[in-house]
């Protein structure tokens, strides 16, 4: 009696355990369906975003003649790209690889960035491109203080001469009351 009881209890278990079991595979198979239906491919999808943003039609072509295109649009691209660059900087383009243009056109930039340092009196030793551009920046940016520096130490000793405050006030409020100030001292000599 006992075995019946154990063999009914597992028999229901089974019965239970096994129905949410289908009905769970029946959804991811319904799903998987779904989806194979659906006809969205990510890959499919990423290259005709790129051909369209290329310009290039995709109708009846293949990945692999997509993939083909995008990758000479992009090498024109950057062709197109290295010979405007050549061009900015004076350097002919003629009968060069892409390869060689690029060395030429780093070179070129090179030699300018140190045109600008020297000119900033910054220092180019063991610099990289890219460390020389952020060293050129930070000079100009100093430079550029300096003068408002300058302007605002002018502005400043004008008005203490005119007797106008320079107290919380931007240099363009005290440049204002300055030019307001020699409006009225000029209209009161010119109407003598």
């Amino acid at each position: 009696m006992l075995k019946k009881k154990l063999a009914g209890i597992v028999l229901v278990g089974a019965i239970v355990c096994s129905v949410p079991v289908a009905a769970f595979a029946e959804n991811v198979q319904g799903d998987a369906t779904a989806s194979a239906t659906s006809k969205f491919h990510p890959i499919k999808q990423l290259l005709l975003e790129k051909a369209q943003a290329f310009g290039i039609s995709t109708d009846g072509k293949t990945n692999k003649e997509i993939k083909t295109e995008l990758k000479a649009a992009g090498t024109a691209k950057h062709t197109e790209h290295l010979n405007a660059a050549a061009a900015k900087l004076g350097i002919s383009t003629d009968g060069k690889t892409a390869e060689q243009l690029k060395t030429e056109i780093q070179a070129a930039v090179t030699v300018k960035l140190q045109a600008k340092a020297t000119k900033l009196g910054v220092s180019t030793d063991g610099l990289t491109n890219k460390e020389l551009k952020a060293a050129l920046k930070a000079a100009k940016e100093a430079k550029k203080a300096a003068k408002e520096a300058k302007k605002s130490e002018a502005v400043n000793k004008k008005a203490a001469k005119l007797g106008i405050s320079t107290d919380g006030k931007t240099t363009e409020q005290v440049y204002a009351e300055i030019e307001s100030a020699l409006q009225a001292k000029w209209a009161k000599k010119a109407a003598k």
